[in-house]
């Protein structure tokens, strides 16, 4: 599950508020983007995802997209599935077509609306630059780890008359860079409540691996 806690945290790392804050630029920026999250009831978000190595000569991409709504999420990236209703988990791999299911963790602060709307105390923010970019105003910002981590940054890049997130990138210490940029944003969509559960007939033969 630290897999899918990690595509939360590339996804949603700038909409989080950040209290150790030694850039007040920085700062004002994560607050206001925050507080337009923090307005919607639903959201859809379809992304690209981009892992990259240089050194290693690796470069791979997949899209995927999210439903949030509250404490309930359903996250699609590829072959795999990750659906919750609040209380149970669900983890679905196509190519085994396989699902597993666990409890949700109250502690878990990976959890797309705790990303959302939590306070984080684990990042410094900075804001390094603003470029013209596509027509937009692009902020980019820095985030650095307090303690010591297996990354050594998230950079975020924010359309500054928007107050969006365009795209969410971590970079870790051994040359990997994983990136998550985002195509769509789709504000209050209307989001049925069967995005939030998982429907064994809709997956013939599945293998269940029940965690709980």
């Amino acid at each position: 599950m630290k897999k899918n806690s990690l595509l939360f945290t590339l996804l949603l790392a700038g909409i989080t508020t950040f209290s150790q804050v030694i850039d007040k630029n920085a700062e004002d920026i994560i607050k206001e983007v925050t507080t337009k999250m923090q307005s919607y009831e639903t959201i859809r978000i379809e992304f690209t995802y981009i892992l990259e190595n240089k050194d290693e000569n690796i470069k791979e991409s997949k899209s995927g997209s999210i439903y949030i709504q509250s404490d309930k999420y359903r996250l699609y990236i590829n072959d795999q599935l990750l659906i919750s209703d609040g209380k149970t988990q669900w983890a679905y791999t196509k190519d085994i077509n396989e699902v597993q299911i666990y409890e949700v963790d109250p502690e878990d602060e990976y959890t797309p609306m705790k990303m959302l709307t939590g306070s984080a105390e684990n990042f410094r923010p900075k804001l390094i630059r603003e470029v013209a970019e596509g027509g937009k105003t692009v902020q980019i910002v820095d985030l650095t780890p307090v303690e010591p981590q297996s990354f050594y940054k998230i950079r975020l890049e924010i359309d500054k008359n928007e107050k969006s997130i365009i795209s969410s990138a971590i970079y870790d210490k051994e040359g990997t860079t994983f990136t998550y940029k985002v195509d769509k944003f789709h504000e209050n969509p209307k989001i049925h409540p069967s995005r939030f559960t998982f429907s064994h007939a809709n997956y013939p033969g599945v293998i269940v691996t029940d965690m709980r």
